[in-house]
């Protein structure tokens, strides 16, 4: 294990149990006593973990014991520079070492030389109206899962739906499709997030904030933190976030890097959380691998995770959403 993944199994390891010392992570992990001493100041400089007696360690805070204080009682948030600029591709991982083997191991019955989706109609169909459902079901949506599935084999428009909503899922629809058409040619750029954004956005809001980076102050509704405000700024952060992207080789690291980052970026106006569920795929289909369909992720469970990244830079919550949710993926289209 590399740095990063041994703080990571210390951190993993506390939020299974109340305790640790310095003793059982070098037995475990097989590593020398200065090496672990480091590991352990380390996460204290961070201020993840407190020294409750010589050498032995509890977790400070999760994200959730944090997220059940009120918004309006948590201190404010800014931008943070390094949450970017410290991750280094193929070094850092958002994921666990487990977590890794458990998205390897899922891929065991799949042939990566050959496209997940080639004409494998009833695949694709499942496809969009999983994926459409539930990422619209995320924002709100009033469509159910049968709503979703006749409106898009039938173009039937459910009764008593607002013209909003029903948009909302034919866009999602659209940028699929738009995506298992294009996804070997898109490469990772702004022309690539900004067209998957404007295919989510048609009709919904004002044509003025397509195919722009932000130029206004947004507020994010309950939540301290507060984004980056300086379009250029903004600017300089998305051409980073676009450079390390490419050059993360995993594609579930890369899927979950955007997942991550755009909400974080608020790059747009508006319609981020959604870009970044759609362009999340984008690794996936690029690799010939199932998309991730967010099909049994809680809204509550899904707003925690993006609050804890906002205000805590603290992924784990929505790393577990993503590997909980991929292998029953899976399941389900294996």
């Amino acid at each position: 294990m590399d740095k990063r993944e041994r703080l990571q199994f210390i951190i993993d390891t506390l939020r299974q149990q109340e305790s640790i010392k310095v003793s059982d992570i070098i037995d475990v992990l097989n590593i020398e006593r200065t090496t672990a001493y480091r590991d352990f100041r380390e996460l204290i400089q961070e201020d993840k973990i407190e020294e409750i007696a010589k050498w032995k360690y509890i977790l400070k805070e999760s994200p959730l014991d944090y997220l059940k204080i009120p918004f309006f009682k948590r201190d404010k948030k800014i931008y943070n520079f390094d949450f970017l600029w410290n991750y280094i591709p193929n070094q850092t991982s958002f994921f666990t070492w487990k977590q890794r083997k458990i998205l390897e191991n899922s891929l065991i019955n799949i042939d990566i030389n050959t496209d997940f989706y080639f004409h494998n109609k009833r695949l694709i169909e499942l496809t969009l109206i999983d994926l459409s459902f539930a990422s619209s079901y995320l924002e709100w949506n009033t469509y159910d899962y049968l709503d979703t599935e006749v409106l898009i084999k039938y173009n039937e428009i459910a009764k008593e739906k607002t013209v909003d909503d029903t948009q909302m899922v034919l866009n999602h629809k659209k940028c699929i499709e738009y995506m298992l058409h294009y996804k070997k040619e898109l490469p990772y750029s702004k022309q690539t997030f900004f067209e998957i954004h404007s295919l989510l956005w048609e009709k919904l809001l004002p044509k003025e904030h397509l195919w722009v980076i932000r130029n206004r102050v947004v507020e994010i509704w309950a939540s301290t933190y507060a984004p980056l405000d300086n379009k250029f700024q903004l600017e300089e952060q998305f051409d980073i976030f676009l450079r390390k992207l490419s050059e993360i080789q995993n594609p579930f690291e890369q899927s979950l890097f955007i997942l991550v980052f755009v909400p974080y970026f608020q790059i747009f106006m508006d319609i981020n959380k959604r870009t970044s569920r759609m362009s999340a795929n984008l690794p996936l289909l690029k690799h010939n691998l199932p998309l991730i369909s967010f099909l049994a992720v809680d809204k509550r469970d899904y707003i925690t995770a993006i609050l804890a990244i906002y205000e805590l830079n603290d992924t784990s919550l929505l790393r577990d959403i993503f590997v909980d949710n991929y292998i029953l993926n899976m399941r389900r289209y294996i």
